[in-house]
């Protein structure tokens, strides 16, 4: 008897929104690294596309594996310039000699039309392995210019079930109450269930 194999990434990708129980899992390490990795990758890459963002996270298209992608270069230099683009694929992050901090105004795919100002590292290491499984290693300095710095930190957030209005304090939450509440209202709508509403 022929046993149906169920693949470890859905065919069909799709940005989840606020307030989507998927955004606040914790992710599980990769461990296999083969073709259908590849291709959930290259697939990510389109979403992200098509959303006009710089970054995305697998949570964000209810996949609860430690994976983002980025390509920081979208976003247009000082000089309104567009910059050559740089995909890149980030399996398993992890932070290590972080020191110092920075605030920088903050959007995200799940949460439109929201931002804020968040505090994040200033500099630190990230080690990661790509695609392949190879482990890299990078340095970063968000006050020496590299916005990447703040992306990655973002995104490896939704990693561990984090969202970025977790950092505001209680007066940049008001400001954006309301529009949080409207995601809240379209998300009852469309399932009749609450979903992992904020609770501060």
């Amino acid at each position: 008897m022929s046993r149906t194999v169920h693949p470890t990434f859905p065919r069909d990708l799709h940005l989840v929104q606020y307030p989507h129980p998927a955004l606040r899992q914790v992710a599980a390490p990769v461990t296999v690294f083969d073709d259908e990795l590849i291709d959930f990758c290259q697939r990510l890459f389109q979403v992200m596309e098509d959303e006009r963002g710089v970054g995305l996270a697998a949570p964000q298209v209810a996949v609860a594996k430690r994976i983002f992608i980025t390509d920081h270069t979208k976003r247009k230099d000082e000089n309104g310039d567009e910059q050559p683009p740089s995909p890149r694929v980030w399996i398993n992050p992890r932070l290590e000699n972080t020191s110092g901090t920075t605030v920088f105004e903050e959007g995200c795919l799940s949460f439109p039309s929201i931002y804020a100002k968040v505090t994040r590292h200033d500099r630190f290491d990230i080690v990661w392995q790509d695609e392949f499984g190879a482990t890299r290693r990078q340095s970063l300095d968000v006050s020496a210019g590299d916005f990447l710095g703040i992306v990655v930190q973002h995104e490896l957030d939704h990693l561990d079930g984090k969202v970025f209005v977790d950092h505001l304090t209680a007066p940049q939450l008001l400001l954006v109450r309301k529009k949080m509440r409207d995601l809240e209202d379209d998300y009852r709508k469309a399932t009749g269930s609450a979903g992992a509403v904020m609770r501060r």
